[in-house]
């Protein structure tokens, strides 16, 4: 058995995904099965690049490897998306429960806003003489948003008012998007309505404050309630007066139809709702003053565990600021979360397409794709305070070196990375993460994507500066910045290194008889040789013109052998595919390193050595001819 549901939700709804949480939790309890819960910061105000990259963390979710599927669709903010998860899974047979909105074939829980809004608007107009109404809503195609409007137009309607098409604006649920829609709203030199009926409590928080900045007094010049009774209403003042959604009792239900009741037919069933009355209509009670004390309470803790994430966030980009490489990348990070990880959970991974930062050169159109998959690198692997000696995990598999085990129960948090639509890996948090509960994934994972691509970019500078643009290998600032560090390694060790110095015979006469073209081709041709029969933690550095070093770690005198007659076999196969009119060869000398006996010699001086020794063989070939 799978042992595991998947959860698409969206990460701008932190309050009615943690709430949700207790309850997916409590029955996962009774079952003993692991929470996938596949998150996106897609938002209608991102441009559409940026919200498809988030989008795609959905294509991670392996549909047929789940027990279930449940899907926050009116929260996704995509609707297409949302559709296409449900139908996808419908299709497979996996049972499917979509939070929100109602598609073909699929069991569904949706919000009753029937119950809820009709008793708000009642409120306003019963208890407060509420007349003239402006109603803020999600987007013009959005079920519950409609809903919403159409009940407090038949509220109003059965009350002898009306709310007209004009004093009907659309906030795409985001605050800029509110504003923008606010001041469309508010004409200058209109009068002001009773209340501003808002489809959500963002959008409701977004009005208090702009009209706040107006001197526009809530709710003494203006009532303004919202929907879905999330912490930052409750703890703002005015206090948002809006309708309370029990998403405990919705996750719970969402894991019951999976594991006991969907079968036949799909079901369509209503969650009620309630309205929650506060400061923003004019009501005070008591809960407001004393949900906004705790709250108070708990300021400190909050501003002191910010700072430190925002602390650990520093030094990760400042260890990332030095890094040459991504094996230094990956060694950097881990050493990072095992020391900074106090808010990511009881484990975390980062998984990347590795050739996103290995082949920095390549443009992320080549390398990327909207869904990731095969064999993925995995920077960090934390768990229980220790890291993982994993490298590799499969884009299905998720989460590196992991297999359920019977009463061992976990939720994973699984977020997207990203570049525009272009998605290089993912980042997971595990159980219960403080940047959950306090609405920090978003700007921890932000970071962290920003992070990522400076150093993509200081790396591609570092490739500029360091290889050589004719052939590809290093050049002399690479033999400064890569040669020079491995061969203190390899004092630091006591390990010998190889050091190979190679020159093209003859380079002058190819030059003068068939051009410096040709030249460089035949340079080209003798880099490739040398790269291509080098391992990855070999230095090739074109050292000069038409010369090339070699720098091979823990290389003995037998290896090095093999290696000077592995470079002649390739050059000579080369000349012969290529039909080249001349004879291409090249010269190599080679020296191999005593860290014992030798300490105090550098680098330089054993590449004078092997200089000498290939100057002498292309001596004695000169002499024979």
């Amino acid at each position: 058995m799978k042992k595991k549901i998947a959860v698409c939700a969206n990460g701008w709804s932190p309050d009615v995904l943690a709430k949700a949480m207790e309850g997916f939790e409590e029955y996962a309890d009774t079952k003993d099965f692991d929470i996938y819960v596949f998150v996106s910061f897609a938002s209608y105000s991102e441009q559409r690049q940026t919200m498809q990259g988030e989008l795609n963390v959905y294509n991670l979710c392996e549909l047929s490897d789940y027990d279930g599927v449940i899907v926050f669709s009116n929260l996704l903010n995509s609707d297409d998306t949302a559709q296409e998860i449900c139908m996808k899974a419908r299709d497979l047979g996996v049972p499917v429960v979509s939070l929100g909105m109602e598609f073909d074939g699929v069991t569904s829980l949706c919000v009753d806003n029937e119950v809820g809004m009709r008793e708000l608007v009642t409120h306003l107009v019963e208890k407060h003489g509420v007349k003239r109404v402006f109603y803020m809503g999600g987007t013009e195609t959005h079920v519950d948003s409609n809903d919403r409007l159409r009940i407090t137009r038949e509220v109003l309607r059965e009350h002898g008012l009306d709310l007209p098409d004009e004093n009907v604006e659309y906030g795409k649920w985001a605050n800029r998007r509110t504003l923008e829609a606010l001041n469309r709203m508010l004409k200058p030199g209109e009068e002001l309505p009773d209340a501003i009926v808002c489809a959500n409590d963002i959008m409701a928080l977004a009005v208090v404050t702009e009209l706040d900045k107006r001197g526009i007094r809530v709710p003494d010049d203006v009532i303004v309630t919202g929907f879905d009774n999330i912490e930052g209403a409750e703890m703002f003042y005015p206090a948002i007066t809006t309708v309370k959604q029990d998403y405990k009792h919705v996750a719970r239900r969402a894991c019951e139809l999976i594991y006991e009741h969907i079968g036949g037919d799909a079901a369509k069933i209503k969650v009620p709702t309630k309205a929650v009355f506060a400061e923003s209509c004019g009501c005070t009670p008591l809960e407001c003053v004393k949900r906004r004390l705790v709250y108070c309470k708990h300021s400190f803790q909050r501003n002191t565990d910010n700072n430190l994430l925002e602390q650990n966030e520093r030094k990760m980009r400042n260890c990332l600021s030095e890094v040459s490489d991504f094996r230094e990348m990956r060694e950097k990070l881990r050493n990072h979360y095992l020391e900074n990880h106090q808010f990511e959970g009881s484990a975390f991974y980062l998984v990347f397409n590795g050739e996103y930062l290995d082949k920095v050169s390549a443009d992320e159109k080549e390398l990327l794709a909207e869904k990731l998959s095969g064999d993925l690198e995995v920077l960090v692997a934390l768990r229980d305070e220790k890291l993982l000696d994993v490298e590799h995990v499969d884009a299905k598999a998720l989460i590196p070196a992991y297999e359920k085990k019977d009463g061992e129960r976990h939720v994973f948090y699984i977020l997207p990375l990203h570049y525009y639509q272009y998605n290089y890996g993912y980042a997971v948090f595990t159980d219960k993460p403080y940047v959950l509960n306090d609405s920090m994934m978003f700007p921890y994972v932000e970071k962290l994507q920003q992070s990522v691509k400076l150093l993509r970019a200081n790396l591609r500078l570092q490739q500029i500066y360091d290889k050589d643009a004719l052939t590809g290998v290093y050049n002399r600032m690479g033999y400064e910045n890569k040669a020079l560090p491995l061969y203190q390694a390899s004092l630091e060790n006591n390990t010998a290194m190889t050091v190979m110095f190679i020159d093209i015979n003859y380079m002058k006469l190819i030059n003068d008889r068939y051009g410096h073209d040709e030249g460089d081709n035949a340079i080209k041709m003798v880099a490739a040789s040398i790269s291509e029969r080098t391992e990855e933690e070999w230095i090739t550095v074109r050292y000069g013109g038409d010369e090339f070093i070699v720098i091979i770690p823990e290389c003995d005198e037998k290896k090095a052998v093999q290696m000077k007659a592995d470079i002649e076999k390739n050059l000579k196969e080369r000349c012969v595919k290529r039909k080249i009119p001349y004879d291409l060869t090249a010269s190599i000398g080679y020296v191999t390193t005593d860290p014992v006996n030798r300490r105090e010699a550098t680098l330089e001086e054993y590449v004078k050595e092997a200089d000498d020794l290939m100057y002498k063989i292309k001596k004695e070939m000169h002499e024979k001819e």
